[in-house]
């Protein structure tokens, strides 16, 4: 919930106390995994409100209170280990999300048996790192409790693992929203400056936000020009073309293709299909897709939505009832083929069932612009082909203000 969200950075203005020992999460984690209340783990030791500040990181703990709230909640181990190596742990997540490699050694071995606040951090960011996103969120759910106690490299950490979460799942625009939360740049160590750009870049090109892109772009690709990063120079000119195959004509996109010899034939050729594609050219893109579309939800969404434009219902029918053989459907995917199906069910009150409560509920949709613009016109012309008139006038008017909002730019200046 990204008002939650705002309510905890807010507090974290406000408060400016940062825990500078992971104890106090530890006895707030433990406690909440023995089913403690406050006034069971207080008891006979201190006050519930003096635990609860203890936990909340608002006092420092006194030495008369300290072994006594270790060894209730046993975490002997845990003050032992206190001088550790999180900050380099950390640095090196960064490295690896910057360069997008994967760590050599299991950097979770010393924190498998701790439930502090720092060892949450070091394993959502290893989590995203090796793609177990699930676990990842679970930490996610456990961090952000202790968004106003985290300094912030940690909480920059903390926002960009979220977003990468997040946009991995297509929820582009709560993913943006988090990123420009972060503490001003001139704050923060420059590859965690490159990871916030790259990664608003990446969100912004999926939701078309023209102004984040034109300010920021050119930003991003001078740092890494400065800094000899050709390598990520290359990635984001890479994802800068596909964002550019919206706009330009696929004969203009050919040529730059032409000229980029670091993406594979694959790649070339699904960047082209999208500027066919968003040019209606839906013949070309189902000719170059039939190679692709079984191994690539990005491939398998413009060749369902062009056999749809062109009518090849027959083909389409037959698709859909292959399903379980197609090798990567992310959830963007998982929705269309829902709504092709229930079109196609023959079913009428399935079909009526499925558009007002997934299409008009929309709010669990992606956010992925040329899919909701297919499903807003999609909709109408179902309800409108049903003679219920009133209803497609409100998906019209459900979805053109989500449009609307992603391709606006949500840039904070005063953060930069």
């Amino acid at each position: 919930n990204i008002i939650v969200f705002r309510r905890l950075v807010k507090s974290r203005k406000e408060c400016k106390l940062y825990e500078s020992k992971p104890l106090g999460s530890a006895i707030k984690f433990k406690r909440k995994a023995m089913k403690m209340t406050l006034e069971e783990g207080s008891e006979g030791i201190c006050s519930v409100s003096y635990l609860s500040k203890i936990e909340n990181n608002l006092i420092e703990l006194g030495d008369q209170f300290l072994d006594p709230l270790v060894e209730r909640f046993g975490l002997e181990n845990l003050y032992d280990s206190q001088d550790n190596n999180f900050e380099k742990d950390m640095e090196e997540i960064i490295e690896h999300l910057t360069y997008n490699t994967k760590p050599e050694r299991d950097m979770l071995f010393e924190y498998v048996d701790r439930i502090d606040y720092q060892a949450q951090l070091i394993q959502m960011g290893y989590n995203i790192i090796f793609g177990y996103d699930e676990i990842a969120w679970q930490s996610f759910n456990d961090l952000k409790m202790y968004i106003p106690n985290l300094e912030d490299q940690e909480f920059t950490l903390f926002l960009i693992l979220s977003s990468i979460y997040l946009y991995r799942h297509n929820q582009h625009s709560e993913a943006f929203e988090i990123l420009i939360l972060a503490p001003k740049f001139e704050d923060l160590k420059q590859r965690s400056v490159l990871l916030l750009l790259k990664w608003r870049l990446l969100n912004a090109f999926r939701m078309h936000k023209m102004s984040e892109v034109f300010t920021n772009y050119p930003i991003y690709v001078n740092m890494l020009v400065d800094i000899e990063h050709f390598n990520l120079l290359q990635d984001i000119r890479n994802e800068y073309i596909q964002f550019e195959a919206y706009y330009r004509h696929p004969e203009n996109i050919e040529d730059s293709l032409s000229k980029m010899h670091t993406l594979s034939k694959k790649e070339k050729d699904y960047v082209l299909a999208k500027s066919l594609f968003f040019h209606r050219r839906y013949q070309e893109v189902i000719r170059l897709g039939r190679s692709y579309y079984k191994n690539s939800s990005q491939w398998l969404i413009l060749y369902l939505i062009s056999l749809d434009n062109e009518h090849k219902h027959n083909d389409l029918k037959l698709l859909l009832t292959q399903t379980n053989d197609l090798k990567d459907t992310c959830n963007t995917s998982q929705l269309l083929i829902s709504h092709l199906q229930h079109k196609y069910s023959g079913d009428k009150e399935q079909l009526l069932n499925y558009l007002r409560r997934t299409i008009l509920g929309i709010k669990n949709l992606t956010d992925e612009y040329h899919i909701l613009d297919y499903l807003m016109v999609d909709s109408q012309q179902l309800f409108s082909s049903l003679q219920l008139y009133k209803e497609a006038v409100q998906v019209t008017k459900s979805y053109l203000p989500r449009l609307k909002t992603l391709k606006q730019a949500e840039s904070n200046p005063d953060k930069e």
